[in-house]
């Protein structure tokens, strides 16, 4: 190992599952050998989303999922406020996902309405859901099915909005109170969206000075030491997925 290279931005361990959902993705979409494209907030696309539903149409079409049937839904907001000058969490899930006969649904948080960023991470996260369902159990087995899931909507290229949103802290007012309002969504910490947006990036041939210009400022010192480690540690990306033995991380 070489001693002054760059350090990852997360452990050892945590490291070598993203390595290893990437390989079980690659397994079970049978994407070998396929490139996919990174979404950038700076696609005219989405700048031209003027709706929930018309953003919604961006990110299904980003993953390819154009023709897959599926209704989206908005569900109340949770965040109420009651005190002035309180910090108060966004409560309940931002987004759902459920099968129901012929279409899936997929349900948003009305808060996500006024950050489109984490609007379009939760929409990646919950298509990244249909992307997998009845495909079977990720490295580590079925507690970590959400972690993988949004590892997957990473790897589908939209892995800028889930880092990016990771984490939210904001100030409001409406009129009468005023205060701070933070939340968080996804299961994947901010780090380690950011080395699977590396190893998206790596595997993609995707433009890393593009997408650290959009990552938040703390966020980009990680992304290029995550891409500098990967490229250290794995010069053949494809190759050290293609070796990553599945059966050990379910059945070891």
């Amino acid at each position: 190992m070489a001693i002054f290279g760059a350090r990852l931005p997360v452990s050892r361990d945590e490291f070598d599952w993203l390595i290893a959902c990437f390989a079980w993705l690659r397994l079970v979409l049978d994407d070998a050998g396929r490139q996919l494209g990174s979404l950038l907030p700076d696609d005219p696309r989405l700048r031209d989303a003027a709706t929930a539903g018309s953003l919604f149409e961006v990110v299904r079409d980003h993953c390819d999922m154009a023709d897959w049937p599926v209704r989206l839904q908005q569900i109340d907001d949770a965040f109420r406020t009651s005190d002035i000058r309180e910090v108060k969490e966004i409560a309940g899930p931002l987004g759902t996902y459920s099968g129901n006969g012929d279409a899936a649904v997929i349900q948003y948080s009305g808060a996500l309405l006024r950050n489109p960023d984490a609007l379009t991470a939760t929409l990646a996260h919950e298509l990244a859901h249909y992307l997998l369902e009845g495909r079977g159990d990720p490295p580590g087995g079925p507690d970590l099915l959400e972690h993988a899931t949004d590892c997957a909507a990473v790897y589908l290229g939209c892995g800028i909005f889930l880092a990016n949103s990771a984490r939210h802290f904001e100030q409001f007012t409406d009129g009468e109170r005023s205060g701070w309002r933070s939340s968080a969504s996804g299961y994947l910490s901010e780090q380690a969206l950011v080395c699977a947006t590396a190893l998206a990036a790596t595997l993609n041939g995707h433009d890393v000075q593009a997408i650290g210009a959009h990552l938040k400022p703390y966020l980009r010192r990680d992304f290029r030491k995550a891409c500098k480690a990967i490229a250290r540690e794995h010069p053949s990306l494809e190759k050290a997925l293609a070796a990553v033995d599945l059966l050990e991380w379910n059945y070891g």
